[in-house]
């Protein structure tokens, strides 16, 4: 089940959701998804924040504090990437909290993590077969169109703006921040992020600053067109430290997936001999599971597996309370700096690239775990 009360983003999130091959039932407020609830139980809720009347919040605490719900996930859609609205999630019983713009390729991934299943046979990860262009025109259409009516209050004599048109502003800029980038428009939500944050200790002394703002969005959404967002740079990986490891004193707990067994096998057998606890998985929905059930202390991650890649697993780790500080390598043969840019981006905090040098790989570990144990040291050998 899919609520959200602005009619893109509910559009383009259930058929994003409906391509993965899921089922998907369509709702635009939180009132009538509770009234539903009892006729066709979900198994998975994904809705959005901010909504009239009950909001995504208000909407989690009645399917959490209800005995015949609480067992459903919610994943919460915001497009406010902040501390507080993390931490009111996870009181209020969410399973995940995504903030906009959601990833088209990766979200599927996600729901069926959350949900403990995996994606559809055959199950597009993209924007590929929706109506994409009739989306980001109705985005564009809708967006140009509002921004000349709230400009509107800003031409009269008055020297300043009701309160009423600022909260109308703040949801405007709300929704273009949150759809823009999942749309291809990611210079109209960071653009919409920077002015609602200002909308938010708006002043008189700022009208200028909000009108002329608001003037630049109205011309991205008459000429902008359909970007990939930047990439951003993958941190340097430091060298790697001696030839040789002294074993741990204790027993850290690395989760290696690929589908390689054959890797698979070898570093198992390098890690069993300095003391690490190491589990295998062999597909992407498998290490989701395993992470997610009893969270290890690194995971070694490759792109290429079956049923989720890489970065998909990784996106559903990333979005997920139990697991989304767990430090993650990425151990693959691509070497694309645009899947680099991709791993930065989704929260790896290591790139690898086949074939590889086990000891590198090792040191890498040690450096990522030590952190947790004050007495885990690497000792070099002559």
């Amino acid at each position: 089940m899919v609520i959200d009360d602005n009619p893109i983003n509910l559009k383009l999130t259930a058929a994003l959701i409906r391509n993965a091959g899921f089922l998907v039932e369509a709702v635009e407020t939180a009132e009538s998804a509770l009234k539903l609830l009892d006729l066709n139980r979900p198994d998975l809720i994904v809705t959005d924040l901010q909504m009239p009347g009950m909001d995504g919040l208000g909407l989690t605490l009645a399917v959490k504090t209800n005995p015949a719900w609480r067992s459903i996930p919610v994943i919460l859609l915001t497009a406010e990437d902040s501390q507080e609205t993390e931490v009111r999630a996870r009181e209020a019983g969410c399973a995940s909290l995504i903030c906009k713009p959601v990833d088209a390729r990766l979200f599927p991934g996600l729901i069926a993590a959350v949900m403990g299943t995996t994606v559809p046979v055959n199950a597009a990860s993209s924007l590929e077969g929706l109506p994409i262009e009739e989306l980001r025109g109705a985005f564009l259409a809708s967006g140009a169109a509002d921004c000349r009516e709230l400009l509107s209050e800003f031409t009269s004599s008055r020297l300043f703006v009701p309160a009423l048109d600022l909260v109308l502003i703040r949801q405007a800029l709300h929704r273009w921040a949150g759809v823009g980038g999942t749309l291809g428009f990611p210079d109209i939500s960071r653009k919409a992020r920077a002015l609602e944050a200002l909308a938010k200790v708006y002043d008189s002394r700022k009208r200028d600053e909000l009108r002329e703002k608001l003037f630049e969005l109205l011309h991205q959404f008459t000429h902008a067109k359909p970007l990939e967002q930047s990439p951003a740079a993958m941190p340097t990986a430091g060298p790697p430290v001696g030839n040789g490891f002294a074993a741990v004193t204790w027993k850290p707990v690395i989760l290696v997936a690929d589908d390689d067994p054959t890797l698979r096998a070898f570093v198992k057998l390098s890690l069993d001999c300095l003391g690490f606890v190491c589990r295998l998985a062999d597909n992407g929905a498998l290490a989701c599971t395993l992470a997610r059930n009893d969270p290890p202390d690194a995971i070694v991650l490759d792109v290429d597996m079956p049923r989720m890649n890489g970065f998909e697993v990784l996106y559903a780790l990333r979005n997920q309370w139990c697991t989304r500080k767990i430090p993650v390598i990425l151990l693959t043969a691509r070497r694309e700096e645009a899947d680099i840019a991709n791993a930065a981006q989704l929260g790896a905090l290591d790139y690898m690239t086949k074939p590889f040098e086990i000891n590198d790989l090792i040191a890498r570990l040690h450096a990522m775990v030590a952190p947790k144990h004050p007495k885990l040291a690497l000792r070099s050998e002559a």
